[in-house]
């Protein structure tokens, strides 16, 4: 009896031995650290023109200069011929206005790929409406035709 539950046990070491290594490697593309979830990011341009994107580190760091996607484009951002990979709390920013907004507030995150809209990342960085020094919409003494 000792000898078969030396023998399970054994086994059962081995297999667990062999397998933190690709554990370990696999949680370390996705959770370095707080940044969160690490992978390469797909831009999908729905919107009616042609567009650039900018992006930067947690540190503010700009990654590039910037990318330009036409109308209906979908593409993984590159820089020095490499995909570059990507935290939530990487800013992304369409166009030359406004702010930028962190990828995880707009992107979807799917087998270590980012999925992002155009759309989402301006109606996250207009969310006022396109107006910095409007009247706060969300008072309640403001009309209602006003309000949001």
């Amino acid at each position: 009896m000792k000898a078969k539950w030396f023998g399970i046990s054994g086994l059962l070491a081995v297999v667990l031995l062999m397998m933190t290594p690709e554990w370990v490697s696999a949680q370390s593309d996705y959770y370095r650290g707080e940044g969160g979830r690490r992978g390469v990011v797909q831009v999908t341009n729905d919107w009616r023109d042609e567009v650039n994107i900018t992006m930067w580190t947690q540190d503010r760091e700009r990654i590039g200069e910037y990318w330009t996607l036409g109308s209906g484009e979908t593409a993984f951002l590159e820089y020095r011929n490499a995909r570059i990979k990507v935290r939530p709390n990487y800013k992304i920013k369409v166009g030359e206005d406004w702010g930028w907004v962190n990828l995880g507030d707009v992107g979807e995150f799917q087998n270590g790929v980012w999925y992002v809209n155009v759309r989402d990342i301006w109606r996250a960085t207009h969310r006022n409406g396109g107006h910095r020094d409007r009247p706060d919409v969300n008072r309640y003494d403001q009309p209602d035709y006003l309000r949001p």
